[in-house]
């Protein structure tokens, strides 16, 4: 594609606006940072957390509404509520916050606020807007973000814990509130935010932490004032626009 795609709530953690206001879309950007196009869909996106391409369809974990966004190739969209449709008046029951695909599965993480769970649909259901029961579920982590593979499993950033964990048994401890992980030439780089109160959360100094291929801590960087760290992606500045 080219491209960067960026989910962009249009609120900050701060501000006063009703979450019920909020209005996300997703930014296509070229390699300059300039916004080519911006996505909306017919329905609100509120608290838009991690997104995922597939397939040529786009997806946005919502996870004020419990629900998955959907634009599909020929740019119109749908709604999944992985696990069926709130009942009226409730929200965020799952805050489901990532996703990941292998072998004809979405896997959807549901934070929970509290024991997370790493659930399996079909993504067939998925995009024909089916609550369906997960083929697989996991637990997996603390008030976890992010889903990736390392060795075959599956992994998550338990970010209450401040550390990594795998289905396997694997726990790397990181410390502060791990969130955002990005593949990067030579190892790993993953996002730390401090811990506070949701009104100084955009004022906060995050960290990446850099790990060689066998996770041996190479360096952190701080970033001032920058606020939390809520994805992190590898782009190589060498690549085609």
């Amino acid at each position: 594609m080219g491209r960067l795609l960026v989910a962009a709530r249009y609120r900050r953690v701060s501000d006063p606006t009703p979450i019920l206001e909020e209005q996300g879309a997703i930014l296509v950007l070229n390699r300059q940072g300039s916004v080519l196009e911006t996505w909306r869909a017919p329905f609100a996106l509120r608290d838009l957390h991690g997104i995922a391409w597939y397939e040529g369809a786009l997806w946005a974990a919502c996870s004020h509404d419990d629900l998955v966004a959907i634009r599909l190739p020929d740019g119109s969209w749908r709604r999944w509520w992985p696990l069926g449709a709130p009942p009226e008046g409730v929200s965020d029951r799952f805050h489901f916050n990532s996703l990941w695909f292998e072998d004809g599965l979405v896997w959807v993480l549901a934070h929970r606020r509290g024991p997370s769970q790493l659930l399996a649909f079909p993504i067939a259901a998925a995009l024909a807007g089916q609550a369906v029961a997960p083929l697989r579920q996991i637990e997996l982590g603390i008030e976890a973000h992010d889903i990736w593979q390392l060795h075959g499993t599956l992994c998550t950033c338990s970010s209450a814990e401040g550390c990594l964990l795998s289905e396997a048994g694997w726990r790397l401890e990181v410390g502060g509130f791990t969130r955002g992980l990005a593949r990067i030439p030579g190892g790993w780089a993953v996002g730390v935010s401090e811990l506070a109160e949701r009104q100084a959360r955009d004022w906060t100094t995050g960290q990446v932490v850099v790990f060689d291929e066998d996770w041996r801590e190479v360096r952190r960087y701080s970033l001032l004032g920058e606020g939390l760290i809520l994805a992190m992606l590898w782009v190589d500045p060498e690549g085609a626009d």
